[in-house]
Order: structure tokens, then sequence, then C-alpha cells
């Protein structure tokens, strides 16, 4: 049985582009129709990143990466990108991460916003070892981040261009933290407990992106 995997689409899109009305609104509500249309896809969330205005997160959940590739391979896939590149200022970031079937991303993103975080891996590093540290990192979270609304991460499918990591290639970990609001995450930052909790998500990777997404499911 294949597992579900999760698409994740970094969308270059500029901050005076609306996506709820007039033309720009309909492209977008016909790209996110289109996706949750097809065989395999279960759910679409999407938001822009708080600290990038002008960059537009799309994260689908499918039932597998096949379901996916399958939609990709259709010949209404190329129109399909044409109409929501009318919207884009450069080409998309595509790639897809694996999630634990106990906390699936749509569990986290009921939050009001997520923590999105991008952790970048030397190729042959162990992804047992730092599953450890992640888990470890959870639980102490959990313990100690009253205010924290749901924790996940997993390995990505796709290797990354990351001039941090020897060679220019590194093995992405995604994860998402959910929280009442950005202010909630920034305070945790500043408590005592922090070092002891963030010591873990910082053994093992090479380079770390942190943003944050207010999330919105689209519903059809």
């Amino acid at each position: 049985m294949s597992k579900k995997a999760t698409e994740i689409a970094i969308l270059p899109i500029p901050a005076s582009v609306d996506l709820a009305s007039g033309d720009s609104g309909k492209i977008w509500t016909d790209t996110l129709t289109t996706i949750t249309s097809q065989a395999g896809a279960i759910a679409a969330y999407w938001g822009r990143q708080i600290e990038h205005p002008d960059v537009v997160q799309l994260v689908v959940e499918w039932e597998s990466l096949e379901a996916h590739k399958d939609f990709i391979s259709k010949p209404s896939y190329k129109p399909f990108l044409d109409n929501v590149g009318s919207v884009l200022t450069s080409p998309p970031l595509l790639y897809h991460t694996y999630f634990p079937e106990s906390s699936p991303f749509s569990e986290v993103a009921a939050a009001p916003v997520l923590e999105c975080l991008s952790l970048y891996f030397d190729p042959a590093y162990s992804t047992s070892e730092y599953d450890s540290n992640f888990e470890n990192f959870k639980k102490e979270g959990e313990k100690t981040a009253a205010e924290a609304k749901g924790i996940t991460g997993g390995w990505g499918e796709e290797e990354h261009d990351k001039e941090e990591v020897e060679g220019g290639k590194a093995k992405l970990f995604a994860a998402f933290i959910g929280w009442p609001s950005v202010e909630a995450h920034l305070e945790y930052r500043k408590s005592e407990h922090f070092p002891g909790v963030v010591k873990h998500l910082r053994d093992g990777p090479k380079a770390v992106g942190v943003y944050h997404v207010a999330f919105q499911k689209f519903e059809k």
C-alpha cells in the first residue's frame, strides 16, 4: 500500500494580487478546484508567508505520490500550469514530504498560525538519527509549550539545492508547529524552556529556514 504524500508548493505571487476576487481570484479558485478534483487529492491548504507576503504556500495532501504524478502526466496539466502561471512572477518550487499517519498536516493546519520549518541535511545523514532528535523535540515541546497546537514533521522525497551543504545538494526535513499567533511563538522563544527544547531540533541540519503562514483550507 502506498503511503500518503504531502505536496508543498512555493508560489511567487505579489501581495498586490488579490486571490479572493476579480480575475486573479477566479484563476486561483479554478486552480484549487482543479487540484482538489483529482483522483487521490485529499485536501488543499494555502496562505501567504507572513514574513514574505509575495510568497504563497500551497499544501496538498494526496493519497500517494503516484496520485500526484498521475495528475502531472495528464494532457490537461499544461493548460492548468499556464493558467496559474499567469499570476506568478517566476516558476514555482514543488516538492513532497511524508508525515506520520498519526500526525498529518491537516491536524496541525487547524491552528490559526503555523510555524513552518525547513531543515536541510547532508544527503548521507542518517534519517533515523534525526527522527529520534525530532521525537525528543516534540515530546519536550508538548510538555513546555502550553500554547502550541500540534507538531508534525517528515522527510522530503526530493533533494534540494542548498549552498550551505557540501556538494550543494541537501536532504529536507519539513516540520510544522501550530500556534494561536506569531506572537505566542515568539514569546515561547523567550522562555527558559526554549533552549533545552530547540537543541534537539538543531542537532543535525546544516541550514534551517523558519517563517509563518496562516493557512486556510480550500472548500469547493
